[in-house]
């Protein structure tokens, strides 16, 4: 059984359906992208508390900037450093 993708009509690749058996787009058209968060903290005193506010990539770096970075480097993205011996 085919599934054709509900925004460009293409097939639905046989192995999405296997793992996302309910999906109606592929791989391309779905809106599944880069994520990037903010911390907000609310509240005062005892009362405080953190709040998670997820955004797109694109409208996180068109609020905040492309530069802007939180000091946290992921193992794989942080650069090789060749050792002297």
């Amino acid at each position: 059984m085919t599934v054709q993708c509900s925004k460009c009509k293409e097939e639905i690749p046989e192995g999405r359906l296997k793992a996302l058996p309910g999906a109606t787009t592929c791989v391309s058209c779905s809106n599944s992208r880069m994520k990037r968060s903010v911390t907000v903290v609310k509240g005062e005193g005892e009362d405080t508390f953190n709040d998670l506010i997820i955004l797109e990539a694109d409208e996180y770096e068109s609020i905040f900037g492309k530069d802007q970075h939180t000091g946290f480097v992921f193992p794989e993205d942080s650069p090789v450093e060749d050792a002297e011996d």
